[in-house]
């Protein structure tokens, strides 16, 4: 008769969670910084390469559309053990830590994203904006940061704001590379206090607050961006300078209308 194996129970304990919260802390801390540096990073760049693949130049604009291509079809864990493996030895470049080449890896991929999400931002906006601003003497680069560059990014932040989830969710690929962000050190606490079940359910709890704070955080953004009839609307209790702004452009208006009211003519008597 073979014998009865006795199964263990298990019970949830909070307390394996709460005795580490300092490596987890760490983890999160490392997560958010290689994040937000790479995503600035890659918008910076993204910029420029909208505006190279938009370039009257035929070699610029295909350039920029290549490097959009190929970025975009290599899987971004592949493109992280490459750049961290393959180009650092075939080139002899060194990074210091997994940190530099997992930034260097994001903000190029991303760039890449970036960079469409930008061009058809830009490409939104109505020529005649462009044209008018023209008219009344701008410059071509005054035209674009103070005209065209307001209005792409209003139409370009709900998906950049998607592309800043995905940055946070992809920060753990760089765990393949020893890189000690928050899924690292997850696994290495698993995998030393046999509490599996406890430790992941941390790491998905906090991932899903970290990207649920960068979600809200991008959708009040792009409602602070949303177009507003300043004179029509009445200014909100904590806003000095929206009211400040208000009473301005209202005596312009003022002063507009008096300028153009018609002046009165008076007809000459008929015996001068």
């Amino acid at each position: 008769m073979l014998p009865v194996l006795a199964q263990q129970v298990v019970t949830f304990s909070w307390k394996v969670i709460t005795d580490n919260l300092d490596v987890l802390w760490a983890g999160v801390r490392l997560t958010v910084f290689v994040s937000v540096l790479s995503f600035t990073i890659a918008t910076v760049l993204g910029v420029f390469v909208a505006l190279a693949r938009m370039s009257e130049r035929r070699v610029v604009a295909a350039a920029a559309a290549a490097y959009i291509n190929v970025l975009r079809a290599i899987p971004l864990l592949v493109f992280i053990v490459f750049i961290y493996y393959g180009v650092a030895i075939y080139f002899g470049l060194t990074f210091a830590t997994g940190i530099q080449a997992g930034i260097f890896a994001f903000s190029l991929q991303y760039s890449a994203w970036l960079g469409e999400i930008f061009r058809s931002g830009i490409q939104a906006v109505p020529k005649g904006q462009r044209e008018a601003a023209m008219a009344v003497g701008m410059g071509p680069v005054r035209t674009f940061v103070t005209v065209i560059l307001p209005q792409a990014v209003r139409v370009a932040t709900p998906p950049t704001g998607n592309m800043m989830v995905g940055m946070v969710k992809d920060s753990a690929l760089l765990y393949v590379i020893g890189v000690q962000e928050l899924f690292r050190n997850a696994q290495l606490l698993a995998n030393r206090t046999f509490r599996y079940f406890e430790i992941y359910l941390a790491i998905v709890l906090i991932y899903l607050t970290l990207t649920t704070t960068v979600y809200y955080g991008m959708k009040f953004l792009e409602q602070r961006l949303q177009p507003v009839d300043v004179l029509a609307t009445a200014p909100r209790r904590f806003a000095p300078f929206e009211r400040r702004r208000r009473e301005r452009l209202l005596e312009l208006r003022e002063r507009i209308g008096a300028e153009a009211a018609p002046t009165r003519i008076v007809a000459p008597e008929a015996g001068a």
